[in-house]
This record gives C-alpha cells, sequence and structure tokens, in this order.
C-alpha cells in the first residue's frame, strides 16, 4: 500500500485533481542501469569504428602524412562523441518520448513538470546537464541522499527543471472498464462522419483524458468527460442521445479516429 510520500496530488487551474504515484529508487536505479547499458552499446559500436578507422587509414596513405593527421581527428571524435551520448541519450529521449527513456519505458516510468504536464526541450536539458552533480563521488550518491530526503523523491536536476519521476499505471487507454455498452450503429456511423473535423490536438487532448482519468476523483472525471461530449456535438453540429456513458463515447472516438488513420 503506497503511502502519501509516495503519491503526488495535483490541482489543477480548473480544480481537477489528479494523483500519480512517484517512482521509487529502486525502480529509477534499474531503468537508469538499463539506459547505461543501451549507451555503453553505443559507445562499444562507435569504438569499434573508430578502431577500423585507424587501421584502415594508413592502409590508403603511405606517406604518413594524412595518417598522423587522422590519429587526432579520431580521438577528438571519439571524445565528442562519448560527450554527446552521455548527455544526448537523456536529453534527446525524454524530450522526444514525452519524459521516458528505453530504459523507463521498461520499467513504466516518465518525467513530467510538477503541474502534470509533459516536459519539453529546456525540462530535459536542466534536469540532465545537472545529472553531473548527481553523480558526483561515484554512482549517484548525492543523488540519492537527495531522492531520499526529498517528499516527491526528486534529485537536485528536478528541483532545477520543476519535474518528477512517476510509475504509470498498468491500464489501457480505452476499453479497459469491466463493463462497456455497445454503440449503436447509427451513433457509431454519425462518429465515424464527423471525424475529418476532429483535429490532431483535439485526438491528444480526448486521448490523454482517457489515459489520466483513473488518478482523478469521480465528480471531476464526469465533468470533464461530459464536458468533453458537450463541445464535440456542438462542433460537430448534431443532436445525439446517448445511451452510452460519456467515458465510452469518448473512448469510440479514439477508437474510430485510430481505426481511420490506420486506413488512409
Amino acid at each position: 500500500m503506497e503511502t502519501p510520500k509516495e503519491i503526488l496530488t495535483i490541482q489543477t487551474p480548473e480544480y481537477v485533481g489528479f494523483q500519480y504515484a512517484l517512482a521509487g529508487l529502486g525502480s529509477r536505479a534499474t531503468a537508469y542501469l538499463l539506459d547505461t547499458a543501451i549507451r555503453l552499446l553505443f559507445l562499444l559500436l562507435i569504438f569499434v569504428v573508430i578502431v577500423l578507422l585507424s587501421k584502415g587509414i594508413p592502409m590508403l596513405d603511405p606517406s604518413g602524412i594524412a595518417t598522423k593527421l587522422s590519429k587526432n581527428w579520431i580521438m577528438a571524435l571519439g571524445v565528442i562523441t562519448y560527450g554527446v551520448i552521455d548527455l544526448g541519450y537523456f536529453l534527446l529521449f525524454e524530450a522526444l518520448w514525452s519524459g521516458q527513456t528505453p530504459g523507463k519505458r521498461q520499467q513504466k516510468l516518465r518525467v513530467i513538470r510538477k503541474n502534470g504536464q509533459p516536459i519539453g526541450w529546456i525540462e530535459s536539458a536542466i534536469r540532465n546537464i545537472l545529472r553531473a552533480i548527481d553523480l558526483i563521488l561515484g554512482f549517484y550518491p548525492l543523488g540519492l541522499v537527495v531522492m531520499f530526503l526529498s517528499r516527491d523523491t526528486q534529485r537536485i536536476g528536478d528541483y532545477a527543471a520543476g519535474t518528477v519521476v512517476i510509475a504509470e499505471r498498468d491500464r489501457n487507454t480505452i476499453g479497459d472498464r469491466n463493463v462497456i455498452q455497445t454503440v449503436v450503429a447509427d451513433m457509431q456511423q454519425d462518429i465515424e462522419a464527423n471525424l475529418a473535423t476532429l483535429k490532431p490536438r483535439q485526438y491528444q487532448i480526448i486521448r490523454s483524458f482517457l489515459q489520466r482519468r483513473e488518478g482523478m476523483d469521480d465528480a471531476h472525471r464526469q465533468q470533464v468527460a461530459r464536458l468533453m461530449v458537450h463541445r464535440l456535438i456542438e462542433r460537430w453540429g448534431g443532436s445525439y442521445k446517448l445511451d452510452i456513458s460519456y467515458e465510452s463515447f469518448l473512448e469510440e472516438v479514439v477508437r474510430s479516429y485510430e481505426r481511420n488513420r490506420r486506413a488512409i
């Protein structure tokens, strides 16, 4: 059972409450070890390429002039590549994968801003540049101490970037309720007929709500779902008599949108 320290509660400006389970030290350490192993594989491949270059260039340069110059360039390239991989690995993955790296994805962890929003390039850069401070004196000793003392299990980079690491719940985005009523055929046809007016950004908002709804209290959850459905119906200019719940209607919208996108 999670203690209050392991739960992060976020209150949005719309007074909608979300609760997130904070990632523990064990799962974060495992994710970091997995990411470290992947980075080492990248570095090993680059090292092999550098060795092959250092052996191949002399064979193509009998005079030896290019060989002397190339060794310096190869060494410089190796140092630069190490730095790019060491820092760029986390920065790029977290910025492009919405707060996840391969290790975090395997452990079902995600970095988010403390207001619940996804992190961007700035947050990813700040928390990963300051990783060097967390690594002072060895393998994360300072970072581990700071995380252990932090109420939200934040390391120094998280404090500076305003981020936290959460553990994602095991659930499907849609269709994860025990009983979901079947959408009548004419309603499904109306949804598919209006999908052309559904912009990708609107689809992402609906999908995000369906992913995060389990962390909301029931009253706000129903209120947000009802508001989303009413806005969709108003935009489509139709009049619907819903024989299903608002959330089930949104689930069908997401299903139809994804089904049509795959068909294009």
